[in-house]
Parts: structure tokens; C-alpha cells; sequence
């Protein structure tokens, strides 16, 4: 398949894709959607994060669907609230100039209630986490012998947030009769598990690059220093990149929390999302971050798979990935759909012995770049602090206007020039002691 224009899917998906001036497809979806749009069995499909593998399935999946029929026809599991949204989306716009047909995005965090009701409008394909979907069947909402194609993106994190026994329960479906089209990017030893103990109907496998490797387009980079150096580095990197869009990844909610006050502190425009936050908070973090009216997003991994936003240039990975799996799906959040980014990984030398380990195992090129010298570090601060200034607001009416006039009598002989040197002077004298 050369061209989406060319190939046999649904003529109104086409249209949709061609509004948008998508026209070639990745290698994923090349050698998938033909396949996918006439197999009766099951299917595995793995390339690396970014590379378009929603609508490698999606494409395929919606021009199968009977939208003449008012019963649930496909449901599409991914193990994050954010790509569970994301997913939808991306399938309602291919589903765009197709009005009879509907798909619904179900997850934890929203009323209940509500989606039970969406879903009693005559839904044809349903997004949602397993635990949500599992809720659901138990509620007879959703009854799995209706359906034909069960989807499962992103299926090695779905094991790791330890959803097992849920995926076990829906693929041990007594008569199952509808076809599994299991996606990943990785393919460690739980997703051959289940490959090997539930998908045996006439399997065919689509296996692009190796079953770690990170998008081709993205830099990997590497800088070991110590802890009290790790902020000052971060900030110094943050103020290089301060017109582009970056993701820092941390590995605790706690982590996300406080770096996102010591960024807020220094007037950087950043927003924090994590498992612990309200899901409308998180959803309002995301479009304020997709605007653009923030620039830098703070994220545990729960963003790793949910965050698929043009443009991000930069990741940060400021606390060190603990699996090859996790620095994979860190890296993937920029580089996509062909473009270019940088990975940035700050580690401790105590750490140094386990990343070697992941390291040798993604088998990469990493550039190791240098502490930044106490020179660059000061420099550094002076330019985030100047941004500071910048950014900080009148006093208003915290002085009276007979101190104010005498402020600025102290200081009205001086040019412009001359002030901004003696501002500067006076900052590198406090830093230097």
C-alpha cells in the first residue's frame, strides 16, 4: 500500500485523511491495513512509539464495522485514561463523514452513570481501560459475545499497571468468536504469554524494527551529575528549549509535585499531571499543554502512553527510567510521525551500574554531554532569574507614592544600559557570596 488514496478502506475514512493532507502511510500501517481489512483471525502488530499505529488498526476496523447495526461491534482496550481519549479522538475523526457510526471513550475517573447511558445509544465501537470494561460486562452494559474485533493497544503496559487478570478474563471468553488485534511497541516476556496462551486463530504477525528500539528520528543524550546539580542543569537546559515543548518524566507522584513547584517558583510556564490527579484536572492540564499555553509538561508514567501531542522537541527524563520498556515509551513522546527530538536522560553515579544495564540492553548511541561548568551554571541563573524580573508583576500599591518616587530617584540617572549591567552585577555578587 503506497498511497491511503489507493488502498481498500472505507472511501469516507479517505476523505477524512485526505482533509488533513495525510496521504502516505508509515511502514506499520502500510503493511497492516491490507491485511487487516480482510483476516478473519487473530493479529499482532509491534513498532516502535510514534510510528501510527491507531490508525494502522483504526482505518482497517472502522471500514468493517456494520453501522446499520445498533450493537457494540468492537472494543478497543488501552491501560491509560489519557489514551484512552486520545484513541477516540483519533478514531471519531476517521469516522468523521461517517454520521451513523458512533464510538464511545469509557474510563475510571467520570461518572459512571453517564457512559452506561452513551453507551445505551446504539454504540459500534467503544475505547476503554480494561478495569472500566470489565465493570461495565459485569453490569451487563457490555456483553462480549456481540462483538467481532477486540483491540488491544499498547498491551505490555496494560500488564504492567497489572491489569492481567482482567485481560485474561475477556480473552478466556467462553465461544469467543471475535478476532484479537493485540499492538504494542515492546514485546517482553508477559505479552508472549498471552500471545502463546490466546491468540492461535490463524495469527498473522506484522513486526517492524527491533522489539525495543526507540523512534530512529530522536537524539539520545546523557548527562551523569550529582543531586545538587540536578535543578540547576534542568533549568539551564529548560531556558535553551524555552520556545519549543518538552515533557519531563519523574518517577514518583512526589517527584512530579515538587519539581513543579521549584519550576512554578521560577516563573516556567509548566503544568504536573499524575495518577493521583481529579481526571478533569488532568484533562484541562493536557489541552492547556496541546494549546500551547504551556510549554512544559511534568508527568509521571502514566503520560508515557497517553501524551500524543505535535511537536514535543524535548523529553527530559530527570529521574532515571527503570526498565528499557519505560525509557522506550519516555523517548516516544517526541519524534513522531517522522519528525526529529531529543531525549535527555539525567542520572546519578550511583545509578550508573543499572543504566549501563538498559543501556546495553536498547542497544543505542547515547552523547554524553558535560556537567555544566560552575561558570555556565551561574550564567544559567542569571537567565532564569532575569525571566523572573520579566515576568513578575507591579508591586501595585504594597509602597506608598513618596517611597516609590524616592526608589526611583535612586536610580533615575542611570541609562537603560546601565541599569541592566548594575541589576546583573548585583545578582552575580549574591550568588558568588
Amino acid at each position: 500500500m503506497d498511497k491511503f488514496s489507493s488502498s481498500n478502506i472505507q472511501s469516507d475514512i479517505k476523505k477524512a485523511l485526505a482533509e488533513k493532507a495525510i496521504e502516505i502511510p508509515s511502514e506499520i500501517q502500510a503493511k497492516t491495513i491490507p491485511v487487516l481489512l480482510t483476516h478473519e483471525g487473530d493479529f499482532i502488530g509491534r513498532s516502535a512509539t510514534g510510528t501510527g499505529k491507531t490508525y494502522a488498526y483504526g482505518a482497517p476496523l472502522l471500514s468493517r464495522i456494520d453501522a446499520d447495526s445498533g450493537k457494540v461491534q468492537a472494543v478497543v482496550l488501552v491501560p491509560t485514561r489519557e489514551l484512552c481519549e486520545q484513541v477516540g479522538k483519533e478514531l471519531t475523526f476517521l469516522s468523521k463523514y461517517m454520521p451513523n457510526l458512533k464510538t464511545e471513550s469509557i474510563y475510571g475517573g467520570v461518572s459512571l452513570k453517564t457512559q452506561i447511558h452513551d453507551l445505551s445509544n446504539g454504540t459500534h465501537v467503544i475505547v476503554a481501560t480494561p478495569g472500566r470494561l470489565m465493570d461495565l460486562v459485569q453490569r451487563n452494559v457490555v456483553h462480549l459475545e456481540t462483538l467481532k474485533y477486540v483491540v488491544f493497544d499498547e498491551a505490555d503496559e496494560m500488564l504492567f499497571k497489572g491489569f492481567q487478570t482482567d485481560i485474561d478474563k475477556i480473552l478466556a471468553t467462553a465461544n469467543r468468536s471475535y478476532a484479537t488485534w493485540l499492538f504494542s511497541a515492546t514485546m517482553p516476556d508477559k505479552v508472549n504469554e498471552i500471545i502463546n496462551k490466546y491468540l492461535h486463530k490463524d495469527l498473522i504477525k506484522v513486526m517492524i524494527g527491533k522489539a525495543e528500539t526507540p523512534n530512529k528520528g530522536i537524539q539520545h543524550q546523557l548527562i551523569e551529575l550529582a543531586a545538587e546539580q540536578k535543578l540547576d542543569a534542568l533549568l539551564q537546559y529548560l531556558k535553551k528549549y524555552s520556545n519549543e515543548k518538552c515533557i519531563i518524566f519523574c518517577r514518583t507522584k512526589s517527584g512530579v509535585q515538587k519539581l513543579y513547584k521549584q519550576l512554578s517558583a521560577n516563573k516556567f510556564s509548566c503544568g504536573a499531571i499524575h495518577g493521583d490527579l481529579p481526571q478533569g484536572l488532568r484533562n484541562k492540564v493536557m489541552d492547556q499543554f496541546r494549546a500551547g499555553s504551556i510549554s512544559t509538561l511534568i508527568a509521571t508514567d502514566v503520560a508515557s502512553r497517553g501524551v500524543d501531542i505535535d511537536n514535543v522537541s524535548v523529553v527530559f527524563q530527570y529521574h532515571m527510567p527503570d526498565t528499557k520498556e519505560s525509557y522506550t515509551h519516555r523517548s516516544g513522546r517526541t519524534s513522531r510521525a517522522g519528525k526529529t527530538g531529543i531525549s535527555l536522560t539525567f542520572i546519578f553515579p550511583e545509578e550508573r551500574e543499572k543504566w549501563d544495564a538498559i543501556k546495553k540492553d536498547l542497544d543505542l548511541t547515547f552523547k554524553t554531554l558535560p556537567v555544566p561548568s560552575q561558570k555556565d551554571q551561574l550564567v544559567g541563573k542569571a537567565m532564569v532569574w532575569a525571566g523572573k524580573i520579566a515576568k513578575s508583576k507591579p508591586v501595585g500599591d504594597k509602597l506608598d507614592a513618596a517611597t516609590r518616587q524616592e526608589f526611583k530617584d535612586q536610580l533615575k540617572h542611570l541609562s537603560k544600559d546601565e541599569l541592566l549591567e548594575k541589576l546583573l552585577a548585583t545578582y552575580l555578587r549574591e550568588q558568588q557570596g
